[in-house]
């Protein structure tokens, strides 16, 4: 690879050029056909200044006459979105309308009415639960002879006995 002087400027003037510089820029302009025009371009107008203060004036008082005029956004545009709102309001609520179904007393889990006579203390005594209770679909051995099977008593026993592990409950046959 060639190695090239990085130190010197490829860039040079003729010799002499700043010494006759302003000589011939002199010339130049001394010339008729010059683009730099001989006159100044900006005069201003004759009376200008002794007419200014009434024209300024009465511009003013123009201004202060004729009503600012503001644009507002176009109607159609409202149009558009209150039109928009209104069929997606209309959808959610078509939606909805078919899917009501009314809930009855029969639909609540057993659990959930337990639920909610433990948590609200309702202050009613067992003879105003009674009147309550339908009395067509229970039998008399429902209350005199309950029948225990062996998984509901363990669950009684699971849920209200703290070890229940020391019980013993082990086949012995």
């Amino acid at each position: 690879m060639n190695e090239k002087n990085t130190n010197k400027n490829p860039f040079s003037t003729p010799k002499g050029y700043f010494d006759s510089f302003e000589e011939s820029l002199r010339d130049r302009l001394a010339k008729e056909s010059s683009s730099i025009p001989q006159q100044e371009g900006f005069r201003v107008p004759s009376s200008y200044f002794e007419d200014f203060q009434s024209k300024l004036t009465a511009r003013l008082e123009e201004e202060k006459t004729v009503p600012k005029v503001i644009q507002f956004t176009p109607f159609r545009k409202f149009m558009t979105i209150a039109a928009s709102i209104a069929a997606v309001t209309f959808l959610a609520i078509g939606i909805n309308w078919g899917n009501i179904e009314e809930l009855s007393f029969t639909d609540l889990a057993n659990s959930e009415i337990e639920a909610y006579f433990d948590d609200n203390e309702l202050d009613l005594s067992s003879d105003e639960i009674a009147e309550v209770l339908p009395v067509d679909t229970y039998e008399i051995n429902d209350f005199v002879q309950p029948q225990l099977n062996e998984d509901n008593l363990l669950d009684y026993l699971n849920e209200n006995v703290e070890y229940f592990e020391e019980l013993n409950l082990e086949n012995n046959d």
